[in-house]
C-alpha cells in the first residue's frame, strides 16, 4: 500500500463529504490523516475555523490537500498558516478566481434554492463532471447522487454562498515558500487542465501533475491514479 508519513489534511468539494475521498484513502497508508468537514459549515468564517482547528491539532508541519472548492479553502488556510505547511496540493482547482459569468451563475443557483425550486443533479449536469465512459458506471454516478441527496440544498447553498465571490489567489501563492502541487484531470470541464498547467509553470515552487482520461470527479473515477500521485508528491 502507498504510504504518506507526514500528517495530511484533506478538504472536500462543493456538496461533498468524506465519501469523495474514501476511494483514494483506501489506496493509501497515511500515518496521520485528518479531514475538514466543510459540509458542517454555513459560512466562510466557519470553514476557516474548522481548518484552523485541524492544523492546530498537529505539532509538526502538515500537508494540505484540497479538492475543487476544498482547494480554495486549503489555499486560504495555507496562506494563513504558512509556517505550518509542509506542502499544498490542489486537485481539480485553479486559484485564478471566478469569472463574472461564474459569479452570475452562482447567484442564480442561490436564488433557485431560496425559491425552493428543484436543483437535483440530472444527467446533463452529471455529464459536466464525468467523461462519457465514466457516466456509464452507475457506481461512480451514484456516489455523487447519494452525497447530493444526503447533504441537500441547504449545504449546497452554504457552500456556494460562502465561496462567492472567490478572489484570485495566484499572486499570493506565487510568493509563498511552501511546495505547491497541482493535480488536474485531463478533460476536466470544471477546472480545465490547460490554465492549471500554465499557472503551475509560472510558479517556481509548483509542479503540474495530470490524471489522464478523466474529468472533475477523478477522486472516485481514478482513485488509484490520484493516490499514486499523492504518494509520489507527499510520501
Amino acid at each position: 500500500m502507498l504510504e504518506i508519513t507526514t500528517p495530511t489534511i484533506f478538504f472536500p468539494g462543493t456538496l461533498c463529504d468524506e465519501r469523495i475521498w474514501m476511494p483514494v484513502w483506501k489506496q493509501l497508508n497515511i500515518a496521520q490523516r485528518s479531514y475538514v468537514p466543510l459540509q458542517w459549515a454555513d459560512t466562510l468564517e466557519q470553514m476557516q475555523a474548522l481548518s484552523a482547528d485541524r492544523i492546530n491539532s498537529f505539532e509538526s508541519k502538515v500537508h494540505l490537500v484540497g479538492y475543487s472548492m476544498g482547494g480554495y479553502i486549503a489555499a486560504l488556510t495555507a496562506l494563513q498558516f504558512p509556517d505550518q505547511i509542509a506542502s499544498l496540493t490542489l486537485v481539480g482547482y485553479c486559484p485564478d478566481g471566478l469569472s463574472a459569468q461564474e459569479i452570475l451563475q452562482r447567484k442564480m443557483l442561490i436564488k433557485t434554492i431560496e425559491n425552493k425550486k428543484p436543483v437535483a443533479m440530472n444527467n446533463a449536469r452529471l455529464a459536466h463532471f464525468f467523461t462519457p465512459s465514466e457516466m456509464q458506471n452507475s457506481d461512480l454516478v451514484n456516489i455523487v447522487k447519494e452525497m447530493e441527496s444526503d447533504l441537500g440544498p441547504s449545504v449546497l447553498k452554504a457552500h456556494v454562498q460562502s465561496t462567492t465571490p472567490r478572489p484570485d489567489l495566484s499572486t499570493k501563492l506565487q510568493s509563498s515558500r511552501f511546495p505547491l502541487h497541482f493535480i488536474a484531470g485531463e478533460v476536466d470541464q470544471v477546472a480545465p487542465a490547460k490554465p492549471i498547467q500554465d499557472l503551475a509553470a509560472s510558479i517556481s515552487q509548483a509542479d503540474y501533475n495530470q490524471i489522464d482520461a478523466t474529468g472533475h470527479m477523478m477522486l472516485v473515477a481514478q482513485p488509484e491514479a490520484v493516490a499514486k500521485q499523492l504518494s509520489k508528491l507527499l510520501g
